[in-house]
């Protein structure tokens, strides 16, 4: 009897935690989007059950979409080549500015979703997509100091846990250490993009630690060498990478690089050699022109 009146008890709030999700999810994806709606049910829902984790994610997406507000800008000045803009002329014809859109973001808004997606994860700290939310919010405002520190904190996390993480709906992950592995790899490539070496190096290692048999992490870790010109450690990390898989040609084309920054054009030639037996016909095509550059 006691089991029944426990499940009958806990039924209506996931219920009533239910339907505030629906809720919010319809207001907050309408196109007559309305903050101070979606506020309020926010507002409602964290009375009802402030430890909902679904409660955090709609609230961090909420302050998240807040955070950032697209404006229209007049300038005399043209705009980047990727960037729209309506040219404005005066009454001869001539060119007299530019209206184009912005992205204007709030710092203190950002900090509530960033406030509370980090309460999220204390209290379900094996879910990963509540720790990728954050990475990625923090990257898209290019905090990347904080962006890395984040993931090196999930990696700590990840050794923690044994890799055995959860996504939504506290759904176990399957094969987590490789949807893991690419995930990071995603990140890594921002942080390149950024040109943002010292944290792309900090995570790269940090990755090699924990996975320093897989081949696309040690390829990584590999590039951070070849960023600071360090030649011969770059070349025992991709020497380790062949032996896991010889015919990869980004591995053989980064060990050909290096024998050819090394002044080493026998055992260049040897691995863009590889690459033609080994590649596809793009590959191949690479890998002949350097061969006769080298010859």
């Amino acid at each position: 009897m006691n089991k029944v009146i426990l499940l009958l008890l806990i039924l209506p709030i996931t219920l009533v935690g239910q339907n505030f999700k629906n809720q919010f999810q319809s207001k907050f994806n309408n196109e007559d989007y309305n903050a101070k709606e979606v506020k309020e049910i926010l507002e409602k829902w964290e009375k009802s059950n402030k430890n909902d984790v679904e409660y955090f994610i709609a609230a961090f997406n909420f302050y998240f979409r807040e955070s950032q507000q697209e404006l229209l800008q007049l300038s005399k000045e043209e705009p980047t080549k990727n960037q729209d803009a309506l040219v404005l002329t005066d009454s001869l014809g001539n060119k007299s500015g530019y209206l184009h859109s912005y992205v204007s973001k709030n710092d203190s808004l950002f900090a509530i979703s960033q406030s509370i997606i980090d309460k999220a994860i204390s209290l379900y700290p094996n879910r990963l997509d509540l720790r990728f939310g954050k990475i990625h919010t923090l990257g898209e405002f290019e905090k990347f100091d904080l962006f890395s520190n984040q993931i090196l904190n999930t990696i700590d996390h990840s050794n923690k846990i044994k890799h055995k993480w959860l996504w939504s709906n506290d759904k176990i992950l399957d094969d987590p250490e490789n949807f893991f592995i690419d995930a990071i790899q995603g990140y890594q490539n921002t942080l390149f993009q950024a040109e943002s070496d010292e944290n792309l190096k900090k995570v790269a290692k940090r990755m090699y630690d924990t996975f320093p048999n897989d081949l696309y992490v040690i390829s990584s870790y590999g590039v951070t060498f070849l960023i600071e010109n360090k030649n011969n450690e770059a070349l025992e990390l991709y020497l380790k990478a062949e032996k896991i898989n010889p015919n990869d040609t980004i591995v053989l084309s980064n060990i050909g690089l290096i024998y050819e920054r090394l002044s080493d054009k026998k055992n260049a030639i040897k691995y863009y050699q590889k690459i033609e037996k080994v590649g596809d016909e793009q590959a191949k095509e690479m890998a002949r022109k350097k061969i006769n550059d080298l010859k």
